[in-house]
């Protein structure tokens, strides 16, 4: 028998799931309006050379500028999004938008980082083989980033989901890699181009010899499979000497650079030097 404590309990529970559907709803509303009014945008991360700090790609971060001006990072209404089911809407508006940045700049490569939903989805798919159709010289340009997460539901439909990426001319890039459990078998199975370590294995990692002689010994079996590595998180001068002395093939986080709307490549500078400079990586090779 139910007791007064037992449906006090549920009616609590059931006021926090109200409150939380109808929070979600909020949000949802909230970025249509964003959408509408044309206020979704991108904030661009460099991902760069460990060896000279020249940049390699953009990663394309969500983010929606507010009707008073300030700007919203995508982690405060991403979730949202997935629990209502739209986040193939919205996946499909960044694919666009991001086809649209690489055909008005000729010159950079852009990553865009899907959902663990968008990448089991194969409207996605039909729509950027479409969007790509007759364009190689656009596809080799973009890199389609799916977390761990994503290739952990199934690895024998993420693995053909990377091979049709890969028919469509674009680069493949694991993320998140280490905050899950995919195994090193897995990410040979998958064939992805690029695996992007996950910061919690980064971070700190120059005062903390456990995690130095962790990536030394993973760096090195993911480099036996011949896949290009990133080292994510990296977010001071100590870390960034670390993993570029390990073996890391590129770097990204805030030491290397911030997000940031603003299209740096419109005014990028092109001497190794300088760039690596920018960086904050010191002198190029250095």
């Amino acid at each position: 028998m139910r007791t007064r404590r037992d449906c006090n309990v549920n009616d609590a529970k059931g006021e926090i799931q109200s409150d939380s559907w109808h929070g979600n709803l909020s949000i949802v509303a909230t970025v249509r309006a964003a959408l509408r009014d044309k206020r979704l945008l991108f904030a661009f991360q460099p991902v760069v050379w460990a060896a000279t700090g020249e940049v390699d790609y953009f990663e394309c971060l969500l983010r929606m500028r507010e009707p008073e001006g300030g700007v919203v990072a995508g982690g405060a209404f991403i979730s949202a999004i997935e629990q209502l089911g739209l986040i193939g809407f919205i996946d499909g508006y960044a694919l666009k938008q991001t086809i649209e940045e690489l055909s008005n700049s000729p010159k950079i490569r852009l990553g865009l980082n899907i959902s663990s939903l968008t990448a089991r989805d194969g409207r996605w798919l039909r729509s950027l083989i479409s969007l790509m159709r007759n364009r190689p010289c656009l596809a080799r340009r973009l890199i389609v980033e799916i977390t761990e997460t994503a290739a952990l539901h199934d690895i024998e439909e993420s693995a053909r989901f990377v091979d049709a990426l890969h028919h469509a001319g674009c680069r493949v890039a694991l993320d998140d890699f280490g905050a899950g459990h995919t195994s090193l078998r897995q990410v040979r199975a998958l064939a992805v181009d690029t695996v992007k370590v996950d910061r919690s294995l980064i971070q700190n990692i120059a005062d903390c010899e456990e995690k130095r002689l962790m990536i030394c010994e993973l760096l090195a079996l993911i480099k036996s499979f011949g896949v290009a590595t990133v080292a994510e998180g990296v977010e001071n001068a100590g870390d960034a000497a670390i993993v570029r002395a390990t073996g890391f093939d590129y770097l990204q986080g805030y030491h290397l650079g911030r997000p940031t709307i603003e299209r740096s490549w419109l005014g990028a500078v092109t001497d190794t030097a300088a760039a690596a400079s920018a960086f904050g990586l010191g002198s190029a090779g250095g």
